[in-house]
């Protein structure tokens, strides 16, 4: 009996297994299908993954055996109009996906310790932990750890001081509501034009190849066979400057005057994938570090990562491209609904002051969980921070003791300084805007300066470190030791 495919072994048949396609047939919250993958070690560290915008469950397919590597057993749920999961309108996708994820993992009987968020995962993160506090391992008491990795952070408005400004703002939002049916037309016109422009490039080369040839028979002297010249070629003039064919479709590999990579990578930022994320988001590359190279363990001494693992086996292209074809062959009516939360062009505010009230009402979650159970210190708080909190937290969400938050929700969040979708000053931004919930939200930075919005996926600096320290905590949500 042959052996079961392996990511190694036959990476096309492993992703033909089960766990990257699984249905939860019908949410009892929201009657609608949901699909998800259970990726990584099924009896690993449970961590809950909310994905970037505009991408599925896919994205997450290479960080599988990375996952198996740690320990992590990784549950990622599409979200509604992508995979297999339904569509929801726009002013319910954020509150409707958190009660799919809630559904799957119930379906699944599991009590997440972890979240990890990439991007605009941060919108779900937050309003699950507001809201349904119930679905991890111990509530908010103390809460689960939250990992983010580049996460977004919505733009501000023009006229405030720290604006900065957002490379795809220009973008109508027609198009980007309706890019599931528009990308894939702009798509296939786009390689059709840089088809023919590669075709006609080698066409004239060839046909200046010639002329120069024919032009120096009739009119060069003939060259003596002992001339210093004579070993020289006679096409020696080196060719026109062009967006040339070096580097277009088959023959190149790019460059910064590489007509073929720059369509591709406008194409790239409004395709499904999201804008400049998603189908970016890789597992380590053996042909970047060379083949077959083994990874130990960090060398805390010497401060460097040593050569990255070969975690994937050969595919037609590579793995990236592989799992990009398979998300755009499913459904994607979603994604511009993402992209249109991300640049707050909804019905409702997604903006920056949405993340301010969201961190604002999950501070106020959290240190009302953690009061003491009497009515009068329930009735105060519930004065304090809106009878909403006590609402969704007065059948038993309470417990701690003491008054106060005496276990804040630990929050580690990674940021690449060459991050072109939240910029330097958007992650400063960011940092200062959660500490000024220290009392119930303590953040630790971790500072990537080469890094930027989709490689820390597939860094040690990013992902790798990610899962090192989830499973160093492992399937607990007690307070980090400090050294």
């Amino acid at each position: 009996m042959s052996s079961p495919p392996t990511s190694l072994s036959d990476p096309i048949a492993y992703l033909a297994l089960l766990k990257f396609h699984r249905l939860l047939p019908r949410c009892p919250r929201t009657n609608l299908p949901v699909s998800y993958a259970d990726l990584g070690d099924p009896k690993g560290v449970v961590v809950v993954y909310l994905l970037p915008s505009g991408c599925s469950r896919w994205v997450a397919a290479p960080m599988d055996p990375v996952a198996i590597k740690y320990g992590i057993r990784l549950v990622v749920v599409d979200r509604p109009g992508t995979g297999g999961t339904g569509q929801v309108p726009l002013n319910e996708r954020i509150a409707r996906s958190c009660e799919m994820v809630v559904s799957v993992l119930e379906h699944l009987d599991v009590k997440p310790a972890h979240m990890l968020a990439t991007s605009a995962g941060i919108y779900y993160a937050l309003h699950l932990l507001t809201n349904h506090p119930s679905t991890f391992q111990t509530s908010l008491n103390p809460p689960p750890k939250l990992w983010l990795i580049a996460p977004w952070v919505p733009l501000l408005p023009p006229d405030d001081p720290d604006y900065w400004p957002f490379k795809w703002d220009w973008i109508p939002t027609p198009l980007i509501a309706t890019q599931h049916i528009t990308t894939p037309h702009l798509i296939k016109a786009a390689e059709q034009a840089q088809k023919v422009y590669n075709q006609g490039a080698k066409a004239y080369e060839t046909g200046k190849s010639f002329a120069l040839k024919w032009y120096k028979s009739y009119f060069d002297p003939p060259a003596s066979s002992s001339s210093p010249s004579s070993n020289q070629g006679s096409d020696t003039s080196s060719p026109v400057p062009s967006m040339s064919s070096k580097g277009c479709g088959a023959e190149g590999k790019g460059g910064k005057q590489d007509l073929g990579g720059d369509t591709q990578k406008l194409l790239n930022g409004i395709r499904g994938a999201g804008m400049g994320e998603g189908t970016e988001v890789r597992a380590p590359d053996p042909a970047e570090e060379g083949e077959g190279e083994g990874e130990e363990e960090h060398d805390d001494d010497s401060g460097e990562w040593p050569p990255r693992e070969r975690f994937w086996g050969k595919t037609p292209c590579c793995i990236t491209c592989t799992i990009s074809g398979y998300m755009q062959a499913e459904n994607a009516q979603g994604i511009g609904q993402e992209h249109l939360i991300c640049l707050n062009r909804g019905p409702q505010n997604t903006g920056a002051s949405y993340l301010l009230t969201a961190l604002s009402d999950l501070a106020a979650t959290i240190e009302f969980a953690q009061s003491p159970v009497d009515f009068e210190a329930r009735t105060k708080l519930g004065k304090k921070f809106g009878m909403s909190v006590g609402e969704r937290l007065k059948h038993g969400e309470t417990g701690g003791g003491g008054g106060g938050v005496k276990w804040p929700l630990e929050v580690n969040v990674w940021w690449g300084w060459l991050d072109d979708m939240v910029p330097r000053k958007g992650q400063l931004w960011f940092n200062d805007l959660v500490g000024q919930f220290g009392d119930a939200i303590k953040l630790s930075i971790h500072d990537v300066p080469d890094g930027d919005h989709a490689d820390l996926l597939a860094r040690q600096e990013g992902i790798h470190q990610c899962f090192q320290l989830i499973q160093f905590q492992g399937n607990s949500t007690a307070p980090t030791l400090e050294f």
